[in-house]
């Protein structure tokens, strides 16, 4: 018998009975496996990716196996369920106009706040397993692209140094990514401000030395 792990968090509601109109049932149907899938993603991003059975993943939650196999076919579809909704989220805010660091930061940190346990989905599991490494480099490139561009515009010497100003964007994504990561694990939300101006601070200091030695 498969004992329930300490996942009060993750326990989600059971739905009413009847029959609603057809596109109220699709509405319906589309938030119960946005409900799943967030509630999911706290036992996934604790136990781990490939640890985690739909066994686990149904105690946890607190409904039968049947409920979850009635919205994804396999823990994998579950899993790119949760990659793929985290991967649109940001990619929308990647897409939005540069407003200046600090408001980019900004943006990056309450993303990472709203979605804590997909980012460590995303960041620490991902990175290491073969199937799924493609979301996480997307999110790595992603922010190479763009701070790549922002270089060029910025800075005429690194514009015409495609090796030195590669290798300064992808300093700047493993510096993100980390740091990131790291505050939304230990740092608490009170001092996101904190965590805003250091991180501003460092990159701009970064940015400066490279506009001497560029």
């Amino acid at each position: 018998m498969v004992q329930a792990p300490d996942f009060a968090t993750a326990l989600v509601s059971h739905r009413r009975r009847g029959r609603p109109p057809r596109e109220e049932a699709a509405t319906r149907r589309q938030a119960r496996v946005d409900e799943l899938a967030r509630a999911a993603a706290i036992v996934l991003a604790q136990q781990g990716v490939r640890g985690t059975t739909m066994d686990t993943l149904a105690v946890a939650l607190g409904i039968p196996k049947q409920v979850l196999y009635r919205h994804f076919s396999s823990k994998d579809e579950l899993i790119h369920t949760i990659l793929q909704r985290m991967s649109a989220l940001w990619r929308e805010l990647q897409s939005r106009p540069w407003k200046g660091l600090g408001r980019n930061l900004r943006e990056v940190i309450s993303l990472a706040r709203a979605n804590p346990n997909e980012l460590k989905i995303l960041v620490r599991h991902c990175a290491s397993d073969p199937e799924l490494r493609h979301y996480f480099d997307a999110l790595h490139s992603g922010i190479v692209k763009k701070t790549d561009d922002l270089l060029a515009e910025t800075n005429p010497r690194l514009a015409q140094d495609t090796m030195l100003r590669g290798l300064c964007a992808h300093a700047v994504a493993g510096f993100l990514i980390d740091g990131v990561f790291w505050w939304i694990e230990h740092g608490e939300a009170e001092r996101d401000e904190s965590f805003l101006a250091w991180a501003k601070q460092s990159l701009a200091s970064l940015y400066d030395r490279w506009m001497i030695i560029a």
